[in-house]
């Protein structure tokens, strides 16, 4: 008896504090389906509408359309980037390893907008402040460390033999690359590639202060109409699809590429 008093009295506690966490999410949620002229919840009638007024919005539109190709871009180049340098790190077993993987983490270390008003201060010199080049190299910045853990992890996992067998039957080594390597890293380039894209596409404080006026996000976008027109219910909308964006991926990646456990 005592036993299942203290297995229920943990599952409530668990209950309760998932509740905690997820009731801005859950308030955000319901009242975007609010079909009234202002916030509120909970909702008096349910409607579409806010969701169809965020699809036709054209700075919504563009601001979403510059998100995804800053996204995809700067994911490819971190990725691309961040492997190579978990791959070297692995299989080369260098002596300074533990300095680079703590230099390659390092801006997972420090506030982001430490990191924005340095690369600022950067680009200023460089004279590429607001542009898309200087954003796109200020997001792989952002972006690298977290591919680049999960790499390294990916690459620890996979057995050196198996590369090694292949090669003592004559692949050459991108054969065994093509075979051997990546097929087997294909979950751990995968999970990083969606936790690369997420961290892009909702950064707000480094893109504020790096893009100019052409090249404004999604999420910067919306963080300005919060600033300056308050909570309005095509906000709410926005912030509801990119909260079940966001957890469908999440969900999808931890499903079929244990995600969290190589993160």
């Amino acid at each position: 008896m005592t036993s299942r008093w203290h297995n229920a009295l943990s599952l409530a506690l668990i209950l309760a504090i998932l509740l905690f966490i997820l009731a801005p999410i859950l308030v955000l949620i319901f009242s975007a389906f609010d079909g009234g002229n202002i916030f509120r919840f909970p909702p008096r009638a349910y409607s579409l509408r806010w969701f169809e007024e965020a699809f036709n919005h054209p700075e919504y539109k563009s601001s979403l359309w510059i998100s995804t190709l800053l996204g995809v871009i700067s994911t490819v180049l971190s990725v691309s980037l961040a492997s190579l340098a978990a791959f070297g790190l692995v299989r080369g077993k260098p002596a300074y390893r533990l300095v680079m993987e703590v230099l390659l983490l390092a801006p997972l270390t420090l506030p982001l907008v430490v990191w924005a008003i340095a690369l600022l201060s950067i680009y200023a010199q460089l004279g590429i402040n607001g542009t898309l080049p200087g954003l796109i190299l200020a997001h792989v910045t952002i972006t690298i460390p977290f591919a680049a853990r999960i790499m390294i992890a990916t690459f620890d996992e996979i057995d050196p033999r198996l590369e090694a067998a292949a090669k003592s039957l004559g692949a050459s080594p991108l054969r065994v690359l093509q075979r051997i390597t990546l097929p087997l890293a294909m979950p751990g380039l995968l999970s990083s590639t969606a936790i690369a894209f997420l961290v892009s596409f909702n950064d707000v404080v480094v893109t504020t202060l790096i893009a100019g006026a052409g090249w404004i996000t999604f999420p910067v976008r919306t963080f300005s109409r919060l600033r300056t027109e308050g909570i309005d219910p095509t906000t709410i909308a926005i912030g509801a699809m990119i909260v079940a964006f966001t957890i469908g991926l999440v969900v999808v990646g931890q499903r079929l590429f244990q995600l969290t456990r190589r993160f």
